[in-house]
């Protein structure tokens, strides 16, 4: 019976030690430890258990709790490497003009290049490009077929006026089965620069005048 006890007292200590290391959430070996403690106390004297059954279960925890150990490495493994992949696909993109959705556009020296969502049956597609007070420089009618419809403007507004370089607004409709719904714009810009996220966040592409976007908002290389 003394032995019994050491057995019910080590149980009950490595229970305790477990719990508190977990919150009590999770069954762990503490627990286990505890439930064959019980039924050892509980056991009939006249049939008494079989010990190696205890072992053999002991056994059998003790190696499903390894892969869960083995398979939260593998899952922080995971994380680890799908980080990286981002990290150098977003570095992937230096040098590169990228396009994506946005409703700012930035005029140089080359002018201004971006594209409009054509929504289906439009039967016409306006771009607007404002000034920074919101006044419309520039009207440009677009292709009608479904899809992206690309634009390019030289930095002239609708009276011939040549227009001073940086940000403008960008917004589009189109007409579909006569009523007029807004289109989603797209902007080019060139990739100034890679910000590693920290921590494990998404990098982010720098892309000067126009801020900082995700690589996920990148809707297309160019």
């Amino acid at each position: 019976m003394s032995d019994l006890s050491a057995i019910i007292n080590s149980a009950n200590s490595a229970y305790s030690q477990q719990a508190a290391a977990s919150g009590g959430s999770d069954l762990n070996q503490g627990d286990f430890l505890r439930l064959m403690a019980t039924q050892l106390q509980s056991q009939d004297p006249s049939q008494p258990m079989d010990p190696s059954s205890f072992f053999n279960q002991l056994t059998q925890f003790s190696m499903v709790s390894g892969m869960q150990g083995l398979q939260s490495s593998f899952n922080a493994l995971a994380q680890t490497l799908s980080s990286e992949q981002n990290s150098i696909r977003a570095g992937d993109v230096l040098g590169h003009k990228v396009m994506f959705a946005s409703d700012k556009g930035v005029l140089d020296a080359n002018g201004m290049q971006g594209a409009v969502s054509v929504p289906k049956d439009a039967t016409s597609v306006t771009l607007q490009i404002k000034d920074a007070g919101g006044n419309v420089v520039r009207s440009i009618q677009l292709p009608t077929s479904a899809g992206t419809a690309d634009f390019s403007w030289d930095g002239r507004g609708d009276d011939g006026s040549t227009l001073p370089p940086g940000p403008y607004t960008l917004s589009a409709s189109a007409s579909v089965d006569g009523a007029a719904q807004s289109a989603t714009t797209y902007a080019v810009a060139s990739v100034q620069g890679v910000t590693l996220g920290a921590g494990g966040s998404a990098p982010m592409i720098d892309l000067g005048a126009l801020g900082q976007i995700s690589l996920a908002q990148v809707f297309q290389i160019l």
